[in-house]
């Protein structure tokens, strides 16, 4: 499953449909690193969130970036 931020701006209780997630930048077309530092398009490398911690990171991004919230 997955959703994107503008989705989550206007709907916030599905964040806690998640379990854990990957985030993905639809600006960059890369998955963000663990603790937010950097990207890569290797999925295997990208950082596992808990969902509110991710929504920390990407909650301010503006609707350039195409943040998509993955479930792990």
């Amino acid at each position: 499953m997955k959703l994107t931020q503008q989705h989550l701006k206007k709907h916030p209780e599905k964040l806690g449909r998640f379990d854990q997630v990957r985030i993905w930048s639809g600006e960059w077309h890369m998955w963000w690193r663990p603790a937010g530092r950097g990207y890569t398009g290797d999925e295997a490398e990208a950082g596992v969130y808990e969902p509110k911690d991710a929504w920390e990171y990407v909650s301010h991004c503006g609707p350039e970036k195409k943040i998509i919230l993955v479930a792990t």
